[in-house]
This record gives C-alpha cells, structure tokens and sequence, in this order.
C-alpha cells in the first residue's frame, strides 16, 4: 500500500522541482541568506515559485542574457549566482501553506505558534512571516509532537540539523509504502538541501526500513552523492536527541 500526497502539495513541490524558465524545468536551487531579511522574499530563500521565477525574468534582462539558449543545468547555476533559491523552512512554509490555504481556509503562519517575545518581534512575524519560521519553530513542541516510526503517514516532517550552517533543518514525507502487514517499509521525504553538489536544491530521498525495532538513525538512507555519502544522514544524527519523525499538531 501506498500513501502519498495531497494533489495540492504534489502540484507544489512540482513547481519548485520544475521551475518553467526558457525551454527547461529547472531545479529550484538551495539559497539561505540571514543578513538580507528585509529583501524580497526570492531573494533571501523564502520565494514562492512565481515569486523566484519573476525574479529571474528580471535578472535575465539586466543581464541580457536568454534563458531559451541555455539548458537547465545552466539556468541552475544563473540563479545561483543571482541568489535565487529556496532554503529548507521556505520550501516546507511554501508547501504547507498551499494545503492549509485550501484545505483549512488558513495560513499557515495563523496556525502556528510563535514562542512568546517582544512587541517587535511579533510585529515582525505579522508583517514577514514566512521569513520568520524557521525549521526549529515549526517543529517544536508547541507545534508538533513526536511520532512512531510506525505510526509515519505523509505531511509528517523530520526535524533534523543542517551540517554546514550549525542550524535546524526540516524535510517533509511525501510517501509512504506499507508492506502485506502493514508495516511501514519505505518512506520518501522531500526537502532542499545544500548538499548534493549539483543536485542541490529541492529534491527527494528515501529511507528503506529494515527493521521497525531500530530508530530511524539505524534505516538505510538512500539518498547519497557521489561518494556514497547521505548528508542528510549526517545532518539527522547530529545532535540527534532533538530530532525525529513529528506531525503538527492541526493534523492530528
């Protein structure tokens, strides 16, 4: 048996792997920048698809270039260089946002709980939200709660560690596949990541289960690069005591 998303959250995530520039779908690339939060939100790693994509039109005429003569690959390392991208919270934000809009006639943002803090800190979650939930807050105890291995079903998120950056990170499962028993026996997660060289960006992993008595630490992870390395395993083993398998606490 198989779970997978909502066709809302698919259309999404397409839109963020497929990004529509020139001829190509391109990869929506990997990008986080803390120092230029007042920028626009494309530009700091929080852009919506259409958000990137208008960004990238502009850049293509300031620098005269043509999308239509460059393969996708190119067009990737284009709005890398401009910083157009996506980091992990964003994407997951974006993501969550676009079922929560439709499903429950709410942001995203209304839904979650902010830790109490000054006026100015609250005013600017009101007026910049999607810059101001991070990938520690949406997974926190006050928004989610823990979930058993077994017990996984899609939306659920991972709370990991980003490797390069010493900060949370977040992934979302997109599928999940149940044996005869069912028993959870593969569980696909979707993210952004830095790592991955040219395979940066949104992309999917998977998670092979092969046995539910062992924590998610001890699966295999299939997502690997070049060298045989999964970062993401590396990431999720990283001050593993404050990871794990969450869901939010509307979707229960």
């Amino acid at each position: 048996m198989t779970q997978e998303l909502d066709p809302i959250i698919k259309q999404k995530i397409d839109e963020y792997s497929k990004l529509k520039l020139g001829t190509c779908e391109v990869v929506t690339p990997y990008f986080i920048n803390d120092k230029r939060r007042k920028d626009l939100r494309a530009m700091v790693g929080k852009g919506t698809p259409e958000e990137i994509i208008m960004e990238a039109r502009i850049w293509e005429k300031l620098k005269g270039t043509h999308f239509e003569q460059m393969d996708a690959e190119t067009i990737k390392e284009f709005l890398t260089g401009r910083g157009l991208g996506v980091d992990c919270s964003g994407f997951i934000v974006h993501i969550l946002d676009a079922y929560t809009t439709n499903k429950l006639h709410k942001h995203i943002w209304q839904l979650i709980k902010i830790p109490s803090s000054s006026f100015s800190a609250r005013l600017r979650y009101m007026l910049r939200p999607v810059e101001q939930l991070g990938a520690s807050i949406i997974t926190n105890a006050d928004n989610c709660f823990e979930v058993d291995l077994n017990d996984v079903k899609v939306m659920d998120l991972i709370r990991s560690k980003s490797i390069k950056l010493n900060g949370d990170h977040i992934m979302i499962v997109s599928k999940v596949i149940t044996d005869q028993d069912n028993n959870v026996a593969e569980i696909e997660y979707t993210h952004s990541t830095p790592h991955y060289g040219k395979l940066n960006g949104v992309k999917t992993g998977v998670i092979r289960i092969k046995d539910l008595n062992k924590p998610l630490e001890d699966q295999e992870w299939l997502e690997l690069d070049e060298s045989g390395i999964c970062h993401t395993l590396e990431g999720y083993t990283r001050d593993i005591e404050d990871n794990g398998l969450k869901r939010l606490k509307f979707m229960d």
